[in-house]
């Protein structure tokens, strides 16, 4: 979908109710990825789109309920900072990381609320912060809420999710896009939820190479079902089979993107 295809968002949402009327409709990917390749291609957008949100400040993302898949939200670092990384990095790795099979220090491990896993690591919630926590270490590295929340809204500042049923014919998957929400505004208590009921992960990805330097793949953010992610948005309004008219400022229609990392 290049600039000018669609003259308002209105136009489209309207696409939309089209392509929800459409009924059942074949995967154009047999692949993860056809559920958006698929209404990709019935709303005219090309892919390959350069990743972030366009000018309106708005992005496009199709799943399928209950989808079940595990995608990485985006990767961010603990602030800068004693006082927020109390033992981060080289020093975390040396001290509570191990030896992979290349025969470096690494720590390469999923983190989950409350209880620790093979390496001691855990997720902690305050009022205020989430902390990664280990059971012998203590608090190993600290996100301010406030602080997630700019980064989230920054990647984020708003977002138009598409919901698509999933059927499997001989073989090849059919996708029904039958629900669709603008999605606004950060809620950090759902956010939390999403991580105290396991929904949202942190992988911890580094480890210490020959040069004796840190290689960092970026500590990623993972949700278990996309399909829950718009339990992070404050506001969430319904676009498809509406009787009122729509009080969304939006200068232009989104365009697809996706929910890659960002640093």
């Amino acid at each position: 979908m290049g600039e000018g295809d669609f003259n308002s968002f209105e136009e489209f949402v309207n696409r939309l109710n089209e392509i929800k009327a459409m009924g059942w409709v074949e995967t154009h990917r047999n692949a993860d990825t056809g559920v958006g390749k698929t209404l990709e291609d019935l709303l005219g957008i090309t892919e390959n789109n350069v990743p972030g949100p366009d000018a309106a400040g708005v992005e496009l993302k199709s799943v399928r309920r209950s989808s079940g898949s595990l995608t990485t939200l985006f990767t961010k670092e603990p602030p800068r900072g004693k006082e927020n990384r109390p033992l981060w990095g080289q020093e975390m790795i040396r001290e509570l990381g191990y030896v992979d099979d290349d025969g470096r220090p690494a720590l390469k491990v999923t983190i989950e609320p409350d209880t620790p896993n093979s390496q001691g690591f855990y997720l902690n919630y305050t009022d205020h912060d989430i902390e990664i926590k280990h059971e012998d270490a203590g608090v190993c590295a600290i996100y301010p809420i406030e602080w997630l929340q700019e980064k989230f809204e920054q990647k984020f500042p708003q977002l138009v999710m598409v919901f698509a049923q999933s059927e499997k014919r001989d073989g090849r998957e059919y996708f029904h896009y039958d629900e669709a929400y603008h999605l606004d505004g950060f809620d950090p208590q759902e956010f939390i939820n999403l991580m105290r009921e396991g929904d949202i992960t942190v992988d911890l990805r580094m480890h210490i190479k020959e040069s004796g330097a840190n290689r960092n793949h970026g500590t990623a953010w993972r949700i278990m079902d996309e399909s829950e992610l718009d339990r992070a948005f404050e506001e969430r309004t319904p676009l498809l089979d509406r009787d009122e008219d729509l009080d969304i400022d939006v200068e232009k229609p989104p365009t697809q993107d996706k929910l890659s990392d960002f640093k």
